[in-house]
């Protein structure tokens, strides 16, 4: 999948919102070379986000129970 950056971005919020991880954000930074100087991301760039496979989403929070 590609994404065109609409508003500035940093990479890693971008990974997150897409995989709920960023177990796979070296993967994304190797995928997206174009990007890697870049702290945030301007308008119009363009990001891949292939698919990988992920354990489970990582929480925001975490419980007495985790």
């Amino acid at each position: 999948m590609r994404v065109i950056i609409q508003q500035p971005q940093r990479l890693d919020e971008i990974v997150f919102s897409h995989y709920g991880t960023l177990k796979v954000l070296e993967s994304v930074i190797a995928d997206n070379q174009h990007l890697i100087n870049k702290i945030t991301l301007d308008i119009g760039d363009e990001v891949v986000l292939n698919e990988f496979e992920t354990d489970e989403k990582e929480s925001s929070s975490k419980t007495l129970w985790d």
